[in-house]
């Protein structure tokens, strides 16, 4: 929904495809609804002019896209005994663990990849130039895609998130040794990601299957704290164990493997989807298939909302 107009109360309500599948069968029916504060910006309540402020920021209008809309809900908060002045002075942020060492993290890629995760989506691009006599050393934040089994539950191909305060404790009186209260804790997340290009693997080498693939291709998986390997509780001994500074939940672990569609010596999906990057490997075939996607996290609790850029690759 949007509101159209800053004088008067406009209301432009659109159906998701979902909505509309639902009203066509008569089983419509609204029964919770959330309000978000995607289109506010902050900065604006600084300006001294009243005509300035909330009353003149643009309004989008509203979007059946499923990925892009709604992101950062409203929340009401009821601070426990562990906030020393009776009100929270932070929220959740989330952060990708990328460093190693202390934190444990799986780094990004470099140079003309840099920011993104690259997927090596067929084990004929990984053997060529990873394994025999002229083989090159996988670079930092390329993983082993072709397979969920090679993917699956290894410290090394995990993509990780954390979330928490992000304060060291000098504002906030929730310091990395403390525990992040229970309502910022986050024990569900969401995770989106177009069926037609990735999955996500399970520790033990499965495939997790989504919860619901709209017709746009992209799938839901649905992750809890208590589905063994894809989270676990990040140590209180050291701050350095995280990107995140102050109090944090449970660090989530995601295994990202490439989807039969694009995991193929065909080039069909890859020329429909992608493009070609010459000079991507340094040895063996040089020039790659390349698609650029995103993975989405969305904690069920919170405003833990993080957008992963991933890159899957294969040979020329």
């Amino acid at each position: 929904m949007a509101i159209l107009e800053n004088d008067s109360t406009i209301v432009d309500a659109i159906l998701t495809d979902e909505g509309r599948r639902r009203l066509s069968e008569g089983i419509f029916e609204i029964a919770k609804f959330s309000l978000h504060d995607d289109e506010i910006v902050y900065s604006k309540a600084q300006q001294a002019s009243a005509d300035s402020k909330f009353q003149t920021t643009p309004i989008f209008e509203a979007t059946t896209d499923n990925v892009k809309a709604l992101k950062y809900k409203l929340l009401t908060l009821t601070p426990d005994a562990s906030t020393t002045s009776g009100e929270y002075t932070h929220l959740n942020v989330t952060r990708l663990v990328t460093q190693k060492g202390t934190q444990n993290g799986t780094p990004q890629a470099t140079g003309n990849n840099a920011g993104y995760y690259v997927i090596i989506s067929t084990e004929a691009t990984y053997n060529d130039h990873y394994q025999g006599a002229s083989s090159v050393d996988v670079p930092s934040g390329f993983l082993p895609g072709y397979s969920k089994i090679e993917i699956s539950n290894k410290e090394d191909t995990a993509i990780k998130v954390d979330h928490g305060i992000n304060d060291d404790g000098a504002d906030s009186p929730l310091s990395y040794q403390d525990a992040l209260p229970i309502e910022l804790e986050e024990t569900q997340f969401r995770v989106k990601l177009d069926h037609r290009l990735g999955r996500l693997a399970t520790p033990d080498g499965g495939e997790l299957k989504p919860i619901f693939i709209d017709d746009d291709y992209i799938a839901t998986y649905m992750i809890t704290t208590g589905m063994g390997d894809f989270t676990e509780v990040i140590s209180k001994s050291s701050q350095a164990g995280s990107p995140i500074l102050g109090a944090r939940g449970p660090r989530l672990k995601l295994y990202v493997f490439a989807a039969p569609n694009i995991n193929t010596s065909s080039d069909g999906v890859w020329d429909a989807l992608g493009r070609d990057i010459t000079s991507f490997f340094t040895n063996g075939t040089t020039t790659a298939k390349a698609i650029d996607a995103a993975m989405i996290v969305e904690g069920e609790t919170t405003n833990v909302n993080i957008t992963i850029p991933l890159r899957f690759v294969k040979n020329a």
